[in-house]
Parts: C-alpha cells; structure tokens; sequence
C-alpha cells in the first residue's frame, strides 16, 4: 500500500470534523437513556420502545440523506456544503431535546421525539457529507485509511477530553437538567465549529467549481440498485451486528459501574482508558493495515476484542483488570469499527471505477444506515434487556441483577463482533483487488 502524501495539518483539518461531533455521539451513547429514564421519568420499557423506533426513524432518513446529497447539489460544492447545514440542524435540535420543559409526560416524550427526529436529519446529512468528501480528496487506499486514521485520532481525542470533562460539566448545577442543557449547548458548538474547519481545509477538492468524479450528472433510481451489490450487502451486515456493541455496551456500562463496580464514577476512567488506547492504536493503524490489509485486521482484532469481553465474566468488581481488558479492546477496535468509513469509500470506487455507477453519497449513508440498524439493535438489545432482568427506575434492583446485567452486556456484544467478523470473510474487495483498480484509473 503505497503511503499517503497529504500532510498532518490537512489530515487533522479534515479530522476536526470527527472531533467535533463526537462530543454528540458520545453524549447521547453513555447519557440519552438515563437521560430518559432518570431525568425526563420515562418508563423503562416505554423509552426502550422510544429509543428502538427512533433508531429505526434514523437508519431510513441516513439513507434518504445519501439519496439527497447525490440528487441535489448546493452552491458552492458538492458535500461540504451539506456538512455544515447538517451540523446547525443537528444542533438546534440536540440543544432543544436535552432541555426539560417539565410539561406532561405526554408532552415531554413529543418535544423529545420531534427535535430528535430534527437532530438525526441534520446529523446524517452533515455525515454522509463528510464522509464522501473522502472520495475527491483520496487516489488510493494509502489515502483512505490516512484520512480514515487521522479523523478517527481526533475522534479519540474528543472521546478523551469528553472524559475529563463530560461529568464535571454535567454535575456542577444544583439541577441535573440544567447540567444536560448546558451540556448540550456547549457540545453543539464545539460540533459546528469542528465541521466549518474541515469544509475550510477541503474547500479545494469541492467547492462548487471543482467537478465530481460523476462530471455532474444525477443518479437515478436503476444507478441506486446497481450499488446494492455484493460487498456492499456484506459489509451491511458485517457492519451491523459488529458495531451493535457501540450501543449496546455504552448504554449498560453506566449501570454497571453502579451495580456492579459500586461506583459511577469509574465511567471517567473507564472513557479516558478506552480513548488514550485508542490514540496510541492510531499510531499503528496505517502500518497495520499496509503490511497485514485491512479485512485480516479486522477479523483478528474481532476476535480479540470479543474475548476481552467475554472475559469480564470472570473478574468480578475488580476494575483493574476491567480496565486491561478494555484497553485491548479500545485497541483492536481501531482495525475494524474505525476502518469503517475507509470500507466505504473503497467500495464506492469499486463502483465508479469498474461498474460506472457514480452514488458515493448512497454508498456513505447505506454505511451509516448499518451503523443506525446497529443502533437499533444495541438499543433494542439494552433496554427491553434492562426491562428483562427486572431493571425499573427509582426502585432497588432485583437480586442477582448484577450479574444477569454482565451476562446481557458482554455475551450480547461479543456475539455482535463475532457474527460481523464471521460475515465479513465474504467480503472479496480486499487491498489487492482495490490496488489494481486504482492502477488502472492512473494508466487510463
């Protein structure tokens, strides 16, 4: 794999689009659902249903946004400028959500579920934008995993000042409430202002007078199918059930730490372990991933990853060791969940460059609709469990709920990485089959 020639200034340019919006995801991954059962006093079982159709609502509209952004083009670029109005609807409503207007419950489940609805829309333009803008900018798969890596870093980075100051920022005010809007309003901006940098740094390879690969031209609806094809129908499913767990496992590690580990406090720790490992993974990941291809990666960083879970088992409270094991999970992650995007974009060139289908913004949001049906999984998979082993808000836990609240964590996550690990060996667009399309668009 021949190595990127961008620089580090550029490629953590584009990255500070990642930085920015993971301050989102990682707020509404470790505290929308305690958000809902703890604070707004929704029913357990009834924000499982909430959040399940939600997630549902989320997978449609990534699509319908990749649909858009290959239909319909704005002044001044093809992708960029869909970032950026994605991040201020994706804001208006993150803010306006996470606010307590203390009305009926009726009424606080209709305020929460519309500006949800708001902020997803917003956030699968911004993304499905800001992921296919990897295709103008790359020439090869060096290329792609460099963008991939250097935006996944800056990813961790967030994830580890989100670490340090999530809770302070949450805690501080005599009413949790305020904690969340503040929050909220802080993470929103940080998340705009991530994207406005990357539309400035990549304004050269998509600002209006540049053309796309596809020359101009609208995809239509037989351009659309002829992208569901074989790898794509694979790493869907792949994707699906192997980043389940990035729902799941964040959604309980909250109660695990309280019932288990006696101390909530340990999520701090717990995210600044996961995000410094992850930064110092990054360092490797374009080596790795050159000497070894990215699905190998993948599938040996699967399993490891799913033993460290499966592990936890077997420790009891004892969170040092809890943490070891998340270390090398936060590790290996990095071949296969962070690759994600670099998948992607390979296979919307596989399409354009043999095919001459031209959807990249179709194959970006049918990636990130995976990453959504995961959601719906991992969600679904977390609160009807909750809801199963007896978990009711404002009452004491069952007996045994401990243990039945690991069991559902880990078995339900490292049978997620497995069963995407084992669909993923289907997957034929490995590093030399992508070397001589490549090669070929540069002789021809």
């Amino acid at each position: 794999m021949r190595g990127s020639g961008y620089s580090k200034k550029f490629l953590y340019g584009y990255g500070a689009g990642e930085f920015g919006f993971t301050f989102f995801l990682f707020f509404i991954a470790y505290y929308l659902m305690y958000y809902m059962t703890d604070v707004l006093r929704i029913p357990t079982a009834t924000a499982a249903v909430i959040y399940t159709v939600l997630q549902w609502f989320e997978g449609i509209s990534m699509v319908g946004a990749g649909i858009l952004v290959d239909r319909l083009r704005l002044p001044g670029g093809a992708y960029r400028p869909w970032m950026i109005v994605g991040a201020v609807l994706c804001a208006v409503g993150f803010v306006i959500f996470f606010c307590d207007f203390q009305l009926p419950p009726a009424g606080n489940i209709a305020v929460f579920v519309i500006f949800y609805f708001l902020a997803y829309i917003g956030y699968n333009l911004m993304w499905v934008g800001y992921r296919s803008l990897v295709g103008p900018i790359s020439r090869n798969s060096a290329d792609n995993v460099a963008l991939t890596a250097a935006s996944s870093q800056l990813g961790s980075a967030a994830g580890l000042v989100f670490s340090y100051c999530g809770e302070k920022l949450l805690r501080p005010f005599p009413d949790i409430r305020t904690g969340y809007m503040v929050s909220a309003v802080v993470y929103a901006v940080i998340m705009v202002a991530g994207i406005l940098i990357s539309a400035r740094v990549t304004r050269k390879y998509d600002n209006g007078k540049t053309e796309r690969r596809a020359a101009g031209k609208k995809a239509g609806l037989k351009e659309f199918l002829r992208s569901v094809n074989q790898p794509m129908v694979v790493f869907f499913l792949a994707v699906t059930f192997r980043e389940a767990i990035s729902t799941m496992f964040p959604t309980l590690i909250i109660y695990y730490f309280k019932h288990v580990a006696g101390n909530e406090g340990w999520i701090s720790v717990y995210l600044t372990v996961m995000t410094v490992t992850a930064l110092i993974g990054y360092s490797f990941a374009r080596g790795f991933a050159g000497r070894f291809g990215k699905k190998r990666m993948f599938l040996a960083s699967s399993v490891v990853s799913a033993a460290c879970i499966l592990a936890i088992n077997f420790i009891g409270a004892d969170m040092r060791i809890f943490m070891v094991l998340m270390a090398i999970h936060s590790f290996c992650s990095i071949f296969s969940g962070a690759m994600i995007p670099a998948f992607m974009n390979e296979i919307a060139d596989y399409n354009e460059y043999t095919k001459g289908v031209h959807t990249r913004g179709f194959i970006i949001s049918l990636g990130g609709g995976a990453i959504r049906c995961a959601a719906v999984l991992g969600g679904a998979l977390s609160g009807f469990g909750l809801a199963a082993i007896g978990y009711k808000n404002g009452a004491a836990p069952p007996p045994g709920f401990g243990t039945n609240l690991t069991l559902l964590m880990t078995l339900g996550a490292a049978g997620g990485i497995l069963l995407g690990a084992l669909i993923l060996t289907f997957y034929k667009l490995d590093d030399k089959v992508m070397k001589k399309i490549y090669e070929s668009r540069e002789q021809a």
